[in-house]
């Protein structure tokens, strides 16, 4: 068996002795020059086990990093920690970001922390199908809690994006070009960056669609949009969009009232309970029961599936549909205003 005093201390044990007492002999000289000076800088202890934020600014050296990492109790000494960072060679390969430690860590698991990155945090922004402008904007204040209501609202002028996106260039709102979907969004995020991600989405998902229906129908893209926000609004079973989309095209031909529940809906905000008699006699231009032809602009955000649908709507000749089933809201629909009353009544 060996002597003990013959045993070889580890690097790091080395290194933080040698700290101790450079440090020792550094407060023997401050205490014999100014007795006093080490009761007036005392600091109390920092808690270990604790997690704290600390940020590592772009260009910091590793001095002022450990001096930092000090400071905030993450370490227990800053030269003995910068001995350490060089003795492992990694004095170069510190990385700027926000970082969550622990106080009183070890080294190895602080330094191995700075030098893998900062991890970013991802918020889930999703918009369901169907959301309006106004929904889309509560759900991004709730959820993304960095952005700003005063930002979001300039975020969401659609004279910003006219230079950007041609399809934008005559158009009063971002109302139905804003993607339904789930997004990734990190704090690096402007409230511009994000709506922007919803309108690069859209355009992504409707070029390559077959528009051929709105050109030979004499429709432009934007009334397939009205329409399909109409479908979006109007639809909870998938098989039922192109007959709604059939209804609507049907009725414009002949110059009839869409007659749609959310076009009033939306005119008045209204999004639960029942639409009244009293609802359909609201003066608005989104009112179909009282001004033909499409809404001014779309009353939603849609899906594929319902801008899919008002360009490919079912060859039928209905005129009219009705929920029979309020569960499921399924519709039944009719070619006669006599049998939309019949199935009105069921």
């Amino acid at each position: 068996m060996k002597n003990s005093h013959n045993r070889i201390k580890s690097p790091v044990l080395m290194l933080k002795s040698i700290a101790a007492i450079v440090i020792l002999l550094a407060s023997v000289s401050c205490g014999l020059l100014n007795p006093s000076a080490a009761t007036e800088t005392a600091k109390p202890a920092i808690a270990k086990g604790i997690v704290v934020e600390v940020e590592i600014k772009q260009g910091a050296n590793l001095t002022q990093v450990a001096e930092m990492l000090a400071e905030k109790g993450i370490v227990d000494d800053a030269f003995a920690f910068r001995l350490y960072v060089q003795d492992q060679g990694k004095e170069k390969n510190l990385l700027p970001g926000t970082y969550r430690l622990i106080t009183g860590d070890e080294y190895k698991n602080i330094l191995n922390i700075i030098t893998a990155g900062e991890k970013q945090v991802i918020y889930k922004l999703t918009i369901p199908e169907g959301f309006t402008l106004k929904q889309i904007k509560e759900r991004i204040i709730a959820d993304i809690p960095f952005v700003e209501p005063q930002e979001l609202d300039s975020a969401l002028d659609v004279n910003s994006y006219k230079d950007s996106y041609e399809f934008l260039s005559d158009k009063k709102t971002l109302e139905g070009f804003l993607f339904p979907k789930t997004y990734d969004i990190t704090v690096k995020y402007t409230a511009k960056n994000i709506i922007e991600m919803l309108i690069t989405q859209y355009q992504l998902e409707t070029q390559p669609l077959d528009w051929s229906y709105a050109k030979v129908n004499n429709f432009s893209n934007y009334d397939i949009l009205k329409v399909a926000s109409l479908i979006e609004r109007e639809a909870y079973i998938p098989d039922e969009r192109p007959l709604i989309a059939a209804v609507i095209y049907n009725r414009l031909k002949i110059g009839m009232l869409l007659q749609i529940d959310a076009s009033v809906r939306y005119a008045l905000d209204k999004w639960e309970g029942i639409v009244t008699y009293d609802d359909l006699e609201v003066d608005s231009p989104y009112n179909t029961y009282k001004y033909a032809g499409l809404t001014p602009t779309p009353i939603c955000n849609p899906g594929l599936a319902a801008i899919k649908a008002a360009l490919a709507p079912a060859d039928v000749d209905y005129l009219f549909y009705v929920v029979v089933d309020e569960k499921t809201h399924k519709h039944e629909f009719s070619k006669t205003f006599q049998e939309h009353v019949n199935a009105t009544n069921q």
